[in-house]
């Protein structure tokens, strides 16, 4: 078999020639395309990851939103359950105090009323006590026993300047007011204006007059002293002492 050597050259030479055909016409393009196709996958596989890096930051604080929004939940439910617990125990104590501010109230009404009635009830028997007293009094008063309770009643005036404190004060006095269970006799008055003559130096007028409340007995009033000698005193003094023996049980 004869070998040509120019068809062997021509045919290298048509095979390189073919081959910078090949790369100048389809090579590059083709990889320029497959080049800018790799970036553009390349660019939306960064794209996606950006997006999913978004979405899952996005997921992330919706589910720390909720969490958030669940313990605020929590805390506002926890807050109203205290606040209502707090107030329940606040009413409640305000009731036990206005129950027992109305208990002490009504016990201390009790203990006043009860004691308004035993008070009522000491007066009432001192009263009674004296009434009876009083009764006795005058169904045994006698003309002798009258005698001897007006000798005491001057026996009280000439003695007037030893009782009162300041017996000096009995020179300031010029009026004189005389009460008697009954009116007195022209004797008994003499009596009385010549003893009072000697105690007050200065006295200018004596007025009398009569009180069936004493129901035995003078007394003498002054601005600055009083002479009581009479029942009706007699008997109010036994009634306090009477009330204040009662209190005292």
């Amino acid at each position: 078999m004869n070998i040509s050597w120019f068809e062997i050259i021509a045919q290298i030479i048509n095979f390189f020639i073919i081959l910078f055909i090949l790369q100048k016409l389809l090579y590059k393009p083709v990889m320029k395309a497959m080049a800018q196709r790799q970036e553009r996958i390349q660019k939306a596989q960064i794209e996606a990851d950006m997006k999913m890096k978004e979405a899952t930051e996005l997921i992330d604080a919706y589910d720390k939103k909720i969490e958030d929004m669940q313990n605020e939940k929590r805390e506002i439910l926890e807050d109203a359950r205290t606040q209502a617990q707090e107030k329940k125990e606040s009413l409640l104590g305000d009731y036990k105090k206005e129950a027992e501010s109305k208990r002490r109230v009504y016990l201390k009404e009790i203990e006043d009323e009860k004691e308004n009635f035993a008070r009522h009830l000491r007066k009432n028997l001192g009263e009674s006590a004296v009434k009876i007293a009083s009764h006795i009094l005058n169904a045994i008063s006698t003309k002798g026993l009258e005698g001897e309770v007006f000798n005491t009643f001057i026996f009280e005036l000439k003695n007037m300047n030893k009782n009162i404190p300041d017996p000096e004060d009995l020179k300031e006095e010029e009026h004189v007011q005389i009460n008697s269970f009954q009116d007195l006799s022209k004797d008994e008055k003499k009596t009385i204006e010549d003893v009072l003559k000697k105690q007050l130096k200065n006295v200018k007028e004596i007025n009398y007059d009569t009180d069936p409340a004493l129901i035995l007995g003078y007394e003498l009033l002054l601005e600055t002293y009083t002479v009581h000698t009479n029942i009706k005193n007699y008997l109010n003094e036994i009634e306090k002492d009477i009330i204040k023996s009662l209190d005292a049980n």
